[in-house]
């Protein structure tokens, strides 16, 4: 039976079309509500592996055949009924016959990494077929025993949580096949199963104490203030920088993990508030933290689409100290991941605000993943992420880094609201933030009702 397809704006069809049709999630009725539509480019992730060591890239198909085929979510169409969105699986023929893996072996070419990126450039351009899945692969030989698989998946299917199960089992698949042995059994449940636990979360009395929770959190709270001083519709691409923090930043970020009782990416996340405080003159900062929107058994074993942006609120005093900041923001993200399941989108519901009406959050920040180790029959498979989704103003991402320093910032930023320069701008703040401010320095912010004219004069120096 054909799948219908799944266009933004179709015309609805019967529900009897799919008998088997699920309803989507909250956080995948974010994306088909988006403002460009869920078949827009921008709504896609996308990161290629460097396997250092050698590849049977038959036993790698069938690998990523068989976690596919566990993973009914990856292999979801979504299309428009008459009540509303529905999802349903396609049947994914086998590599060779139609299965979405490209292959090509390019140790012949003049520069077969500059080729690979190329292709992998271009790809994520291209809008997924009509009718087709929803996510594509592809393995480049590079060397003799190098290769470069790529990943490409689109929002409405997958978040970050179920592309990091789908890579471990892929490896865990692979390995075994390689050794010549049956791989284990699939550790993942079933979607309809994660759907009809996010239905009873929404029934319980822990949705109700999120709503309340976050309606207390923001409800009075002013539109978020934003680096770029307006806003945008999002980009459906964006200017990246990412910078190595200086080692005597990594030291000072340590005796402040050491003596507050904090991570380091809580110290850069109160880093950020205050640099955009600085930057806007303005004390009620709203950043967005993303989470997994993932709390039980069920949740944490589903490959789908579960993942939530949530609102975290300082307010930056000007005779409050950089410790009390720290200290606000680590109780904020407590907070937050106590009801990260909430959805965004019923939380602009309950303030009112339509789902293309003003952010409730400013810059965004995450803490990537430390490297998961993940090797194929033992050779090192390093991860290098291209892409993460429509960008709204600045999404900054801090993580570990193999060098000398061993601490990363990377930047996104809406190209139609930045510019290198001023991203790098924004970047070098962060870091005068951090050079600035020991446990015991005031912050010395403006608030909201006086402006200090020196504060605000070096508030400008930052723009």
């Amino acid at each position: 039976m054909p799948i219908p397809e799944p266009l933004a704006g179709a015309s609805c069809v019967p529900s009897s079309a799919c008998p088997r049709a699920l309803p989507l999630t909250a956080a995948q009725r974010e994306v088909w509500d988006a403002r460009y539509g869920p078949d827009g480019p921008a709504h896609q992730s996308a990161e290629y592996r460097e396997i250092l060591g050698p590849l049977e890239p038959r036993l790698f198909a069938q690998a990523l055949q068989r976690t596919v085929g566990e993973a009914s979510a990856l292999r979801m169409r979504v299309f428009a009924t008459a009540d509303g969105p529905r999802q349903c699986a396609l049947v994914i023929e086998a590599p060779g016959k139609g299965f979405p893996l490209h292959r090509a072996d390019l140790r012949d070419r003049p520069d077969p990494d500059a080729e690979a990126h190329a292709w992998m450039a271009a790809d994520l351009q291209r809008p997924f077929p009509q009718g087709g899945p929803l996510f594509r692969y592809a393995l480049f030989r590079v060397g003799e025993d190098r290769w470069l698989w790529y990943r490409r998946v689109h929002h409405l299917v997958m978040d970050d949580f179920g592309r990091g199960l789908l890579v471990r089992r892929t490896a865990e698949v692979y390995d075994a096949l390689a050794a010549g042995l049956r791989p284990p059994d699939s550790p993942f449940g079933r979607l309809s199963a994660l759907i009809a636990d996010e239905a009873a979360y929404r029934a319980s009395d822990q949705y109700t104490a999120d709503r309340v929770h976050w309606s207390a959190t923001l409800g009075d709270r002013p539109a978020p203030p934003v680096l770029a001083g307006r806003t945008a519709p999002p980009a459906r691409t964006a200017l990246r920088d990412g910078v190595a923090v200086p080692g005597h930043l990594v030291r000072r970020i340590g005796q402040l993990t050491a003596g507050l009782d904090a991570t380091r990416a809580e110290v850069l996340t109160a880093a950020l508030g205050l640099h955009v405080a600085r930057t806007t003159g303005v004390a009620d900062v709203v950043l967005g933290v993303p989470m997994p929107g993932r709390t039980g058994p069920t949740a944490l074993s589903v490959p789908g689409v579960l993942r939530n942006v949530l609102p975290l609120c300082l307010t930056v005093r000007p005779h409050d100290t950089f410790a009390t900041l720290i200290r606000q923001t680590v109780l904020g993200l407590r907070a937050a991941r106590r009801h990260q399941r909430y959805p965004l989108a019923d939380l602009r519901r309950d303030l009112g605000r339509g789902a293309v009406g003003p952010a409730l959050v400013g810059p965004l920040i995450a803490e990537r993943e430390p490297g998961d180790g993940l090797t194929l029959a033992g050779a090192p498979a390093l991860a290098h992420p291209l892409t993460d989704g429509p960008v709204h103003d600045l999404a900054v991402t801090v993580g570990a880094d193999g060098g000398a320093s061993g601490l990363r910032i990377d930047c996104a930023a809406h190209p139609g609201l930045y510019t290198a320069a001023r991203l790098r701008t924004h970047v070098a703040g962060l870091f005068d933030v951090l050079a600035e401010c020991g446990p015991h320095t005031p912050l010395g912010v403006p608030g909201r009702a006086a402006h200090d004219g020196r504060l605000l004069s070096g508030a400008r120096a930052h723009r």
